[in-house]
């Protein structure tokens, strides 16, 4: 017997943040508590404890008289995220370079590998790629051994998610993880200065990113 230790508010936050990160739940869609509640056989009061949560986390957003909805991110919102990615991803990857042991730079060696081979047998799998995409950045965010950096990431880490989905919408999959190998061999050679440049050349400009995503809405 399999016993799950987790709050129900705890379940349902995990539940509708996947399906909001993974995009099952569009950007802007209006969430009806009641309605979700009963779809997912809970009280509202623990519906609404969750999406308080998520509203916390960025994910979700309460608006007067017009109740809860799915996050959505404009181009103002994509700028941010793109230079936070930047100041963020950038400097860890420095400093990744910089602090890595030998254990560190196995380790994401064998992250990178996990990601070439995802790429290699699942090259339309964009929910797959772009979370290994983020778990690559994360432990490189982790080997910078800033508990700070760690958490300012942390606090964007949905968020994030999302906006490397957008950023694989209309890109060769299959090359996704490769393109990371300069940043990793950079790292792992211990060149901060190159780790650095290479960190910021592989994050999409914001510009691109718009028009990709406009072409694709319309």
């Amino acid at each position: 017997m399999i016993i799950n230790k987790q709050s129900l508010e705890e379940q349902a936050t995990d539940y509708l943040r996947e399906k909001i990160v993974n995009g099952e739940m569009e950007q802007g869609e209006k969430i009806v508590e009641s309605t979700l509640a009963k779809d997912l056989e809970l009280s509202r009061s623990t519906v609404r404890m969750a999406l308080n949560t998520l509203s916390h986390e960025g994910l979700v957003v309460q608006k007067p008289y017009a109740g809860w909805h799915v996050f959505m991110l404009d181009e103002d919102d994509l700028w941010e995220l793109y230079n936070l990615r930047v100041a963020l991803e950038s400097q860890a990857a420095a400093m990744a370079a910089e602090k890595a042991s030998e254990q560190d730079k196995k380790a994401l060696s064998e992250l990178f590998q996990e990601y070439c081979d995802l790429c290699a047998s699942a090259p339309d799998d964009i929910q797959a790629i772009s979370q290994a995409d983020f778990k690559l950045h994360r432990k490189i965010i982790e080997v910078s051994c800033s508990k700070r950096m760690e958490k300012a990431y942390g606090e964007i880490a949905n968020q994030l998610l999302s906006y490397l989905s957008m950023t694989h919408i209309d890109y060769d999959l299959s090359q996704s993880a490769l393109s990371h190998k300069p940043m990793i061999d950079a790292i792992c050679n211990g060149n901060a200065e190159l780790a650095w440049q290479e960190a910021k050349a592989n994050i999409t400009p914001v510009t691109p990113l718009c028009e990709s995503i406009k072409n694709n809405q319309a």
